[in-house]
């Protein structure tokens, strides 16, 4: 295939639900953080999100007048696979010790983890045909220091050719887990949790061992804990390997390794 202007080669996949009786920092309110989405909109690649009801009539307005933007699906956090293996374990959803007590309730926790449900329900569905998907956190622009240069590489990303080999690029800050204990209780940045790519085949194996192991997980620790801590659990124990690169919560974020992209536009 032939790369230009007109081409995207990635399907961009994110999601922003009711998680909150009402906006636990009026800062990050839905208006606040869809200014920010809006940013990834006007790039003009290929973007399908999920929504829970209470924000159809927004995201309709914007899909309507951007082509770029598609909604997969309307639905709750109850209606997501592990909600539905969280509330089958309830002895096992014990919060760990240091968190926010204000945002990291049992919603919250569930609806990280379903990132790579997402993304599964967009491959299933595939409405711009293509062979690469990327997780961004609906208000990613937020962390970003050098907005315009962080966006154009994002522009790059939908335009480029990637390796066929599998793989799944995901950044952190930390090094690899060494000890499940340390994943119990509090936060463990093994991976940002904001932004990975890879192609179709890995993102789909990716959910398989997640989903086939969630219960696995909550039943061994008795916590319902960070998707971070999760998937270091599942790097930890061998059920999965990622292509991990150095990133923060910054613009560093979206430094995807070089090696994996086959036509150098950046």
């Amino acid at each position: 295939m032939e790369n230009n202007n007109n081409i995207n080669n990635v399907t961009f996949v994110t999601a922003y639900f009711k998680t909150y009786e009402s906006d636990y920092d009026e800062t990050k309110s839905f208006e606040k953080r869809l200014e920010l989405f809006m940013k990834i909109v006007e790039l003009n690649i290929n973007i399908c999100l999920f929504i829970s009801p209470e924000y159809k009539d927004a995201i309709d307005l914007i899909s309507n007048k951007h082509q770029n933007v598609i909604v997969i699906e309307v639905l709750s956090i109850d209606d997501l696979e592990f909600t539905k293996i969280g509330k089958q374990n309830p002895n096992a959803l014990n919060p760990p010790a240091r968190r926010s007590y204000i945002k990291d309730l049992p919603n919250y926790m569930f609806l990280m983890n379903s990132k790579i449900e997402f993304i599964k329900k967009t491959i299933n569905a595939n409405p711009f045909n293509n062979n690469y998907f990327c997780w961004f956190d609906f208000s990613l622009p937020y962390v970003f220091k050098n907005m315009e240069s962080s966006l154009t590489i994002l522009k790059k990303y939908s335009e480029s050719e990637f390796i066929s080999e599998p793989f799944i690029a995901i950044p952190g800050c930390w090094n690899k887990c060494s000890n499940v204990e340390v994943l119990k209780d509090s936060i463990y940045w093994r991976f940002c949790g904001g932004f990975f790519i890879g192609d179709k085949n890995s993102l789909l194996s990716f959910y398989h061992v997640s989903i086939g192991h969630f219960e696995e997980f909550l039943n061994s620790t008795k916590k319902l804990v960070w998707e971070v801590n999760y998937w270091a659990w599942l790097e930890l124990m061998g059920y999965i390997s990622f292509m991990w690169y150095p990133g923060d919560h910054n613009d560093s974020i979206i430094n995807i390794p070089k090696e994996i992209i086959k036509n150098k536009l950046i």
